[in-house]
């Protein structure tokens, strides 16, 4: 948003704001109708997922998902002709979360409890506590705020234990594991895409 409406553009943060949700907010209208989409830049597809049976099984909502893609025209992925490529150190490696196990909820990859323990697991995430900005951190997805494990009692490279913080409000959060390799001072970032959820 800075970029679009920085030094020398005649568009203003609210206004382009506004614009850019409508936008998105419309498609979503059209999806919800069921209806296809598209424009000069992304077009919708809908599918289905699960197994039908015979030719007379019908849509069932319990083994039955509606899917919508939304892909990139020509107009975006054409630019892929005018990157830069660069050679990189393949050797650079960062914390990798496989799997989460909340102790409390009995649940992996959902559900998180305040207090309750927690079990990373993956590969690199051992915390060697060379910086200050390394531990593991919980990611508000509402408004980016973020919370840090304040104990992390098994931690190896494959597996972290800790206790979730207290005080997470209700809501839906992103892991992080942010540590360092062995002798470096660089910080790395492992980000656990599942959305986790406080009840």
């Amino acid at each position: 948003m800075e970029e679009i409406t920085g030094p020398g553009s005649i568009l203003k943060t609210t206004e382009t704001n506004a614009v850019i949700d409508n936008y998105w907010q419309k498609i979503t209208d059209y999806i919800r109708e069921g209806e296809g989409y598209t424009d000069e830049y992304v077009r919708t597809r809908f599918g289905t997922s699960g197994v039908f049976q015979n030719d007379d099984d019908k849509f069932d909502p319990a083994r039955h998902e509606v899917l919508v893609s939304i892909i990139p025209k020509k107009s975006v992925t054409g630019v892929t002709d005018e990157i830069t490529l660069r050679r990189v150190d393949g050797r650079q490696i960062t914390p990798e979360i496989d799997s989460i196990y909340d102790w409390s909820s009995t649940t992996n990859n959902d559900i998180i409890t305040p207090d309750g323990v927690l079990e990373v697991t993956g590969t690199n995430l051992k915390i060697l506590s060379n910086l200050e900005e390394e531990g593991v951190f919980f990611v508000s997805q509402s408004d980016d705020s973020e919370t840090e494990a304040a104990q992390v009692r098994t931690n190896e490279p494959k597996t972290l234990t800790l206790q979730i913080p207290g005080d997470l409000a209700a809501g839906t959060y992103r892991l992080e594991v942010r540590n360092t390799a062995y002798n470096s001072n660089t910080l790395r970032t492992g980000i656990f895409a599942p959305v986790l959820t406080v009840e």
